[in-house]
């Protein structure tokens, strides 16, 4: 686990009008007093089981052994569950985060938020098509960041959900090739994903009480989670780089990174812990 976290918090919002919520936001209830804190999203990047570091090596179950270079994602549409199972549905323009190995932007903050004592936390890995379909200028501050990191193609083809890169190897060819699994959505098929998450304890949201949701990613499920995609097999035909960016392997991944999150503990207090 990562220990000695300096990292800053980075809260990026879209511009634009607010659209209407959907019917899911039709749950989302008020504070018990009238009163709203903050909430710390704390996501810490690791690799089957051990810290991420860019530039380091390991094997994973298929026999392939990864150098990643890149892990970048996109963290969207928060919503807070109460004990009481009520929800609180983050406001949806300013609900869509980057997270990012490379800058090591790994915090997101969220202000006002009513007081109460949550059990769990849903978000989705991507950009809906319900935002993305309103349309570039509506988003336009956070495309712009999007590309600056990496996390875009052109306008047409959209968002990079999730970039995963870096060099493999194998038993059987030990010369390093590149690859690529880029999580996004195409004309085929949406690969937007959802993920709910259980807190191991009550997350306390008070006027003075910050709660801190320490949440781990794991890299090594996008290829090898319920879905095994070995990368050998996705070679070019000049046989030099693998590279996944839709088809078959691409929902398959989509459907493994959905399994890439856990929340590893909840700090409840006024400062800020990892």
């Amino acid at each position: 686990m990562k220990t000695n976290f300096k990292k800053t918090a980075l809260l990026l919002a879209f511009t634009g009008l607010l659209t209407s919520c959907s019917s899911d936001d039709s749950t989302t209830t008020q504070n018990i007093d009238g009163t709203f804190g903050d909430v710390e999203l704390f996501f810490d990047n690791g690799v089957n089981g051990d810290a991420l570091v860019l530039g380091s090596s390991y094997t994973n179950s298929n026999g392939e052994t990864l150098t990643i270079n890149r892990f970048n994602y996109i963290i969207s549409n928060i919503v807070l569950v109460k004990e009481d199972g009520t929800e609180f549905t983050y406001p949806k323009n300013e609900s869509y985060f980057l997270i990012s190995e490379e800058t090591e932007t790994f915090t997101v903050n969220l202000e006002n938020v009513p007081a109460g004592d949550y059990k769990q936390i849903k978000f989705g890995i991507g950009v809906d098509q319900q935002r993305y379909l309103e349309g570039e200028t509506a988003q336009q501050e956070f495309w712009n960041l999007a590309s600056a990191n990496n996390m875009v193609w052109t306008w047409s083809t959209g968002y990079r959900f999730i970039n995963f890169e870096g060099t493999f190897t194998t038993s059987n060819n030990q010369a390093p090739l590149n690859f690529k699994i880029h999580q996004g959505s195409n004309s085929a098929t949406d690969n937007y994903r959802q993920v709910t998450l259980n807190l191991p304890s009550t997350a306390r949201v008070r006027t003075n009480e910050m709660p801190n949701i320490h949440l781990v990613a794991d890299a090594n499920a996008i290829a090898d989670g319920t879905n095994k995609i070995i990368l050998q097999n996705n070679l070019n035909t000049a046989g030099t780089n693998a590279s996944i960016m839709g088809g078959e392997n691409l929902i398959k991944i989509a459907t493994n990174t959905m399994n890439m999150f856990k929340v590893d503990h909840v700090h409840n207090g006024s400062g800020n812990h990892h």
